[in-house]
């Protein structure tokens, strides 16, 4: 998850902006600890948004299988 994609669902969530601003200095100088953000909105009196993310399954990578033929000698 990018920096944006917090960004986005800080957004969408109707976090207000100073809190944003709060919240992308922390990541700035701490990095991408989806607990810590939950922690932060949840002192701040919001609900926990990224909770569930890391549980959920339709963030997993996805294995690509080559269904070309190759030629071997």
């Amino acid at each position: 998850m990018k920096i944006d994609d917090i960004l986005f669902e800080l957004e969408s969530n109707y976090i207000d902006e100073k809190d944003i601003k709060i919240i992308k200095n922390h990541i700035n100088e701490n990095g991408i600890k989806l607990e810590e953000i939950d922690s932060m909105l949840e002192n701040m009196g919001y609900d926990a948004i990224f909770d569930d993310f890391e549980a959920s399954s339709s963030y997993t990578g996805v294995q690509k299988i080559s269904t070309k033929k190759h030629l071997s000698d």
